[in-house]
């Protein structure tokens, strides 16, 4: 049974996923309704997977994207198409990991969190590799901003495991350019480069929770700061490996806690 609600999700993904999100085009009721239309589907599956098993996490998800999607369609009433969108984004989310976790499929925050990773990636060595004459490495690079296209459709249609591969398929070929041109980083100096961008996302939460009351998105603000720290203090070390896996969770839990912060009713 479940397996034939997958296929029946997949497809709805298919017919569904060419709809952009509000927020990346002018706002019209339209397309917020498109979006909240998307979303309410997502719930829908999520619902289905969660009655037939017995997952508390699961549960909580589909709980929060329930009540997220309700604020975001009394938002959409009030004509607030900005913050409807925001809402049923978010609302949509909280769905997704209620089916990742029942379908064992990879996180949408680490997934989300892979594919930024990449696009830096890319970036710092599209401008590196101007010099470089190595066919083959130019030819790497093309490939790679392909994929690496390709991996932000995916994610933006919700499809998580296609992004998370094409994604890691396109860092492979970057970094493989960048070895034949012989301007590979050194561990270091990328870990370094990811604590200064796990920074900037504090930064930015920080600002964006300073007036919040919100004990719980307090709370993962201060987890995301204590892991950073620690973070910072492996790397002083020389444990770099382990400095830059806790700069990813820092990173992933700041982008929740805005996310949480941003979804509170105003």
């Amino acid at each position: 049974m479940i397996a034939r609600l997958l296929v029946c999700w997949v497809l709805l993904v298919g017919l569904w996923g060419p709809v952009r999100t509000a927020t990346a085009q002018e706002l019209t009721p339209a397309r917020v309704q498109d979006a909240l239309d998307m979303t309410d589907r997502r719930i829908e599956f999520a619902e289905t997977l969660v009655a037939e098993a017995s997952n508390p996490n699961a549960t909580t998800e589909l709980g929060l994207a329930r009540d997220i999607q309700m604020r975001a369609k009394s938002a959409f009433s009030a004509s607030q198409l900005a913050f409807g969108a925001r809402l049923t984004m978010d609302a949509r989310g909280h769905a997704d990991r209620a089916i990742a976790i029942l379908r064992n499929l990879p996180d949408p925050d680490r997934v989300r969190m892979q594919v930024e990773r990449t696009t830096e990636l890319l970036e710092r060595g599209r401008d590196r590799l101007r010099d470089c004459e190595d066919t083959r490495a130019r030819a790497l690079i093309r490939v790679a901003v392909d994929m690496q296209a390709r991996a932000e459709s995916a994610l933006g249609e919700s499809r998580y495991l296609a992004a998370l591969q094409l994604t890691m398929s396109a860092r492979e070929r970057t970094l493989k350019a960048m070895r034949e041109c012989k301007l590979e980083d050194s561990l270091q100096e990328s870990v370094a480069r990811a604590l200064s961008r796990t920074e900037d996302v504090l930064t930015r939460a920080r600002e964006l929770l300073a007036a919040s009351d919100d004990s719980r998105v307090l709370q993962a603000l201060r987890s995301a700061e204590r892991t950073q720290s620690e973070a910072q203090t492996e790397y002083r070390a020389g444990h770099y490996e382990q400095s830059s896996r806790m700069t990813q969770s820092a990173r992933a839990m700041a982008h929740r806690a805005m996310r949480s912060a941003a979804a509170k009713p105003r």
